[in-house]
């Protein structure tokens, strides 16, 4: 009997040892939701992501009026008033907006007088990649930096 209940456990145990197997091996499937960054102007980024960049400004749930999001296709960027001051960033971590005309986004940003760079930072220069999408790189008014390149992805 005692073998019998141990040979049982066994594989009771190798069963779900199996089927853990088969469920980790599961693909998971992701998106992008949003993107959050921290602001110390709620009010000026707020005019900065809808009024000069364009885009859609949607309503947010918590109506504390430290928040403001904005629509980008399926994804969100929520803008926060929750940092302290403006800091220097790298250029390497950055948000990519894509437009579906460059030379249109390039007119509305310098209306407002953004200034804009190719890669290299080079003002008002635009980077074409070896693929033929065009870059321009700037930064919003808390010092993150931006692209906006003319390759549309379905």
């Amino acid at each position: 009997m005692i073998k019998f209940i141990a040979i049982f456990f066994s594989m009771i145990l190798l069963m779900s040892m199996n089927a853990h197997s088969q469920n980790s091996d599961t693909e998971l499937t992701f998106g992008v939701n949003h993107i959050a960054i921290a602001v110390t102007d709620l009010e000026e980024s707020e005019n900065f992501y809808r009024d000069i960049i364009g885009l859609k400004q949607i309503p947010e749930p918590f109506g504390l009026g430290i928040h403001a999001w904005f629509e980008i296709g399926t994804t969100q960027l929520h803008v926060i008033k929750a940092a302290e001051e403006r800091t220097e960033r790298n250029k390497y971590t950055h948000i990519c907006f894509s437009v579906n005309d460059m030379d249109a986004f390039i007119e509305k940003i310098s209306e407002h007088n953004v200034a804009y760079s190719d890669w290299n930072l080079n003002p008002g220069q635009v980077t074409t990649r070896v693929d033929g999408v065009k870059q321009i790189y700037f930064t919003d008014p808390d010092g993150y930096w931006i692209e906006v390149n003319d390759e549309m992805l379905d």
